[in-house]
């Protein structure tokens, strides 16, 4: 990328596939994806040539996806050389591994941090939920471990008593499942959370199940990274950005001097480089377009990856267009890597982003281009 580029404030404009909100269990729909891309209008109609539509309502995966033809056209824009990651951004998250991940950062975390552990050191959380993503289907009844991913779901949404107590139920009930005496221990860092949950719910929002938010995030880390004068961002219509705009007008307030939180890999710079945030239709933009057809095709391979898929012959089509290169670790996506070396984030400095994004938060002055006041 040249000086001139890096001083460039692009607009950027994102979609989403697979968006079932907070509701993570659609087996239909096991992954969500956010594209976001930085094309030109001409660029765009370029990439949109290649699916030879003869109409803008029919340049969508769902429709393309129908027939032979129209797949095929798919792989063609998805192998241009246009499509590459300077232009396109993804993020993938198995909503399944998202649901163990927050309960150990929403609950686990929460117990770890109030008895002074920091659980995000050398990505100890991330060990923590791969480990338990693959242990407790294999050492418990997969019957009740889906059960008790439904409940915790249901505790974080409603919030209210009862399903705090049918949550810990079924905890008790998945553990009481298991011959093996070690992880009995592990089961037993969820089962200590009933102690402060209270006071964890005090501090969750009941949209932080939604994978969008984060997702949105994540993505004007990677913007920013590239363009650090700034960048406009179009969303294709969204309930649950719409919802949290003010938050986000909050993380990209600009009269705040830029601080980098985190750890490792994972640190970031606040305030966010979106310069202002619009929803928009696609009918309006074929960047919006490519962005649909970006995410979706995404959105299928990796849900062919999670069933373990041979046979399908689009995804196979994908998995020749070596996918991984634009994701990195820009995913939530269970391993089998623990160790701090595997998860690249072996410790070095910085500050836990959990104890200080609220103080950012608490002085920001929302961006009147992004909450639109």
């Amino acid at each position: 990328m040249t000086s001139a580029e890096i001083r460039d404030v692009p607009t950027i404009f994102f979609d989403e596939s697979g968006n079932t909100g907070s509701n993570l269990f659609d087996k239909d729909q096991p992954v969500f994806s956010l594209a976001s891309c930085r094309f030109t209008s001409a660029e765009a109609t370029s990439l949109l040539e290649l699916i030879d539509s003869s109409s803008p309502h029919e340049a969508h995966f769902k429709n393309l996806r129908r027939r032979r033809s129209g797949q095929d056209a798919i792989v063609r824009l998805m192998s241009s050389d246009m499509v590459n990651p300077d232009t396109v951004k993804i993020n993938i998250f198995l909503k399944e591994f998202m649901i163990v991940t927050k309960i150990v950062d929403l609950l686990i975390e929460h117990m770890m941090h109030l008895i002074g552990e920091d659980l995000y050191l050398n990505g100890r959380n991330i060990a923590l939920s791969n480990m338990l993503y693959y242990c407790l289907p294999s050492l418990c009844d997969a019957g009740l471990v889906q059960e008790m991913y439904k409940n915790f779901v249901k505790m974080i949404r409603d919030q209210d008593q009862a399903d705090i107590d049918r949550f810990y139920l079924s905890v008790e009930q998945v553990k009481a499942t298991t011959t093996h005496e070690a992880f009995k221990g592990d089961i037993d860092l969820i089962l200590m959370t009933k102690n402060c949950i209270h006071d964890a719910l005090e501090g969750i929002d009941k949209l932080s199940l939604d994978p969008s938010i984060p997702a949105l995030f994540t993505h004007c880390i990677l913007w920013g990274d590239s363009y650090p004068m700034g960048f406009h961002i179009i969303h294709d219509d969204s309930h649950s950005i719409t919802k949290q705009k003010q938050l986000f007008a909050q993380f990209m307030d600009w009269t705040q001097d830029e601080v980098e939180l985190g750890y490792d890999r994972r640190k970031y710079k606040l305030p966010l480089k979106g310069k202002s945030l619009k929803f928009d239709s696609s009918e309006n933009h074929g960047q919006l377009q490519v962005s649909d057809i970006i995410a979706s095709s995404f959105t299928y391979w990796a849900s062919g990856i999670s069933r373990g898929e041979e046979e399908d012959y689009l995804f196979l089509e994908f998995n020749k267009l070596d996918l991984d290169r634009f994701i990195g670790h820009n995913k939530i996506w269970p391993t089998q890597d623990i160790s701090p070396e595997d998860l690249g984030t072996v410790h070095d400095g910085g500050f836990n982003a959990a104890n200080h994004t609220p103080f950012f938060l608490l002085k920001a002055k929302p961006n009147p281009d992004v909450a639109g006041t």
